[in-house]
């Protein structure tokens, strides 16, 4: 360890110090060098980004592609799935409407029969009371007969 530290500061002897000031060259030098780095990181960057960017349009156009067709075929699907849909609603209104009508003929046949009949008896009463208005009428002459051949007989 002794060594290490004895060789250290020997080495530290022989080095020669270096004071000095940097002049406008070496600035300009500098600058040139770092203008020069930053020109080529900045190409390097600007690549690499429109690689990326070149990368993600891919991207994006694949998706697009896979999509549309996706959303065509859901279309077609869905399409026929409304055709289908709509036959079959064509067919449940010609159902409710068949329905209706049975019930109406149901319904209504028989009611017609009764107030056929109810026309009927109600002329069938009429006449009754028009017989029975003349059978009353025919009584009242015969009544009327009678007495009239028991004063002259």
């Amino acid at each position: 360890m002794k060594f290490i530290l004895i060789l250290s500061a020997m080495l530290l002897l022989f080095t020669v110090p270096a004071f000095s000031a940097l002049t406008v060259e070496d600035i300009e030098k500098i600058r040139s060098i770092i203008k020069e780095e930053i020109t080529a990181s900045e190409t390097r960057v600007k690549e690499y980004v429109s690689q990326e960017i070149a990368k993600v349009n891919i991207k994006i156009e694949e998706m697009d592609r896979r999509l549309t067709g996706e959303i065509r075929a859901l279309d077609s699907r869905l399409t026929g799935e409304i055709r289908s849909l709509d036959k079959q609603l064509d067919q449940l209104f010609a159902l409710v409407l068949v329905l209706v009508a049975f019930v109406a003929v149901v319904i209504g046949i028989p009611q017609i029969i009764v107030a056929m009949q109810r026309k009927d008896i109600r002329a069938q009463d009429a006449k009754i009371e028009t017989q029975q208005k003349q059978i009353e009428a025919l009584q009242q002459e015969i009544e009327t007969r009678k007495q009239e051949r028991i004063v002259r007989p």
